[in-house]
């Protein structure tokens, strides 16, 4: 303990790395600061997931959970700047969740390690938000909302769905296919919740050959 912490106060200063390194630390970068808003409770993980990886890729340190950039060996001189950035991002990661949560992941000694633990914990949890999101897209309709206030409910609502089915790779063609049947189903969606006073024009578009998609349809009816 007493060589890591020697280790990290004999550190360069950020300032002497470029910009583009790994290592880099801005002067804003703080240990206490949460990445964030809200922080992950347990129920909202994917959405959490996907917040905090943009967060850390815009700041370069997405190399320290990823698994490309593990601790190095004791003889590099990179170790101390290893050991800073991943305490950083320990302490990122900590502070972008619930007290309880954050006490569980406090020992771990890589943030990759705290990552992982959060994500063998929290993302199985799918089935009963997937089951969320499926009702909650059956059940939507226009009704007061405009135009634009309904399509955004629904896109929020399919974008998170989608984020859940992440679609094989495949050389067949199957893919485009199958993203082709998922397109259809959104707009039969989109179409299905207008109110009664767009049955006209919902008729028309039920018409056209192709089908157009669901940004279209919105300018459309915009």
């Amino acid at each position: 303990m007493g060589d890591t912490i020697t280790a990290a106060a004999a550190i360069a200063p950020s300032a002497a790395l470029p910009v583009t390194s790994p290592y880099f630390l801005h002067s804003s970068d703080q240990p206490n600061a949460s990445l964030v808003t809200p922080p992950l409770d347990g129920n909202n993980f994917l959405t959490w997931h996907r917040a905090m990886t943009m967060a850390l890729e815009a700041k370069n340190k997405i190399s320290f959970i990823d698994g490309s950039l593990l601790r190095l060996a004791a003889t590099s001189p990179d170790l101390p700047h290893w050991i800073r950035c991943n305490s950083m991002v320990r302490s990122w990661i900590v502070h972008s969740t619930i007290p309880t949560i954050a006490h569980n992941i406090l020992w771990f000694d890589s943030a990759r390690d705290a990552w992982l633990d959060l994500h063998t914990r929290f993302s199985q949890k799918n089935a009963p938000r997937i089951f969320e999101i499926c009702r909650a897209i059956s059940t939507l309709s226009q009704g007061m909302d405009s135009i634009s206030a309904y399509y955004t409910t629904l896109k929020g609502h399919r974008d998170e769905l989608s984020s859940y089915r992440s679609l094989p790779a495949c050389t067949c063609g199957s893919v485009t296919e199958l993203l082709a049947i998922s397109e259809m189903d959104y707009l039969m969606d989109f179409l299905q919740g207008l109110n009664d006073s767009y049955a006209a024009v919902r008729s028309q578009i039920l018409l056209m050959d192709p089908l157009p998609s669901v940004p279209k349809v919105y300018s459309l009816l915009l």
